[in-house]
């Protein structure tokens, strides 16, 4: 009668993964899939923010391009007009340097509790 040796039964030859591996491999998969999609979106939440803080620059900067050429006596009046119109509020304070007086505009608009400002100033045409 032959016995079995026993060193056979403890030193099996490995084939594949085990579950316990794979399991430990797909949670780590699982989880660094999870945070590089957390990144892509932060990244284009980032960029959408930024398109639309630029948007209401570019608007705020294109009001105060066209007070450029309203003549010095209608700015008062269009200012009042187009204030509701373009999202954005105008002040308009008057100065004056040496013998020469003007205006001082203030074009305003808020985007996310942040203040965007363009400053534009008229010297009043000399006579």
């Amino acid at each position: 009668m032959r016995a079995a040796p026993s060193y056979r039964s403890r030193h099996k030859t490995r084939q594949g993964f085990t579950l316990l591996e794979t399991m430990a491999g797909f949670a780590f998969l699982a989880v660094a899939t999870g945070f590089a999609v957390q990144m892509h979106h932060s990244g284009r939440s980032f960029a959408r923010h930024s398109m639309d803080r630029l948007e209401r620059q570019l608007a705020v900067e294109n009001v105060g391009q066209q007070f450029l050429l309203v003549p010095y006596e209608d700015i008062e009046r269009v200012a009042a007009q187009r204030g509701p119109e373009s999202d954005v509020q105008i002040q308009i304070d008057s100065f004056e340097t040496d013998s020469q007086s003007g205006l001082h505009l203030v074009i305003q608009s808020t985007i996310d509790s942040q203040t965007l400002q363009h400053h534009v100033w008229r010297m009043e045409p000399a006579e």
